[in-house]
């Protein structure tokens, strides 16, 4: 276990529901936070009694969805030249952002559920939504429901398989980077076959 994790790990187990409030909302800001490890941890903790279910479910959503919505904030406050200093931190470089970019004008919104999923990608969605003035109301509805579906996978993950929650959780989130990639070029495709049919339909007509 690296020196940040544990650090991490032990500030859960010694505050609880603030300490993992805190630690998702920075996490979800972009800063270096091993969120899935942090709420199966947690999850963890709901077997030996040391924090409730509810409360421990409870705390996750509500510090995703504060951490994904001040990215949102950022994002429209501080507009595109951010984006691009923070997109190699995610390891988008230009190419990928030009790609992206395209893409999620086209399909933005219904991104936010899928994105929470996926390490890297969770964070410049939420930046993009907040750049592309994406309705802040619809954003945050949904926003709402992702933060819930990821932190009760995670932390019912963790409840479930308790002494074993970092073996399983390692191997579900290195596939979990691999999809993330994977998403990245389906949606591209997607998107660029969307354009092109279009554009042959322009031509005939």
């Amino acid at each position: 276990m690296h020196g940040l994790e544990s650090y991490l790990f032990s500030l859960i187990y010694h505050y609880r529901y603030h300490g993992l409030f805190l630690v998702l909302s920075l996490g979800m800001i972009g800063l270096p936070v091993p969120d899935e490890f942090i709420m199966a941890f947690s999850g963890f903790q709901t077997t030996t009694g040391h924090m409730s279910f509810v409360e421990t479910l409870f705390f996750a959503s509500i510090g995703s969805f504060v951490g994904m919505n001040l990215s949102y904030w950022i994002g429209r406050t501080l507009g595109i030249p951010f984006l691009h200093r923070i997109a190699p931190f995610f390891h988008f470089d230009e190419n990928k952002y030009t790609r992206v970019e395209g893409w999620f004008r086209k399909f933005g919104d219904r991104l936010i559920l899928v994105g929470y999923f996926f390490p890297g990608f969770r964070h410049f969605v939420a930046y993009f939504s907040g750049i592309s003035k994406l309705n802040y109301a619809r954003y945050s509805f949904l926003s709402g429901i992702g933060a819930t579906l990821w932190s009760s996978t995670f932390i019912t993950l963790g409840h479930f398989l308790g002494v074993h929650w970092q073996k399983v959780t390692y191997l579900i989130h290195r596939y979990l980077l691999r999809g993330g990639v994977i998403l990245v070029l389906m949606t591209g495709i997607v998107y660029l076959y969307v354009n092109y049919r279009n554009k042959t339909k322009m031509t005939k007509s």
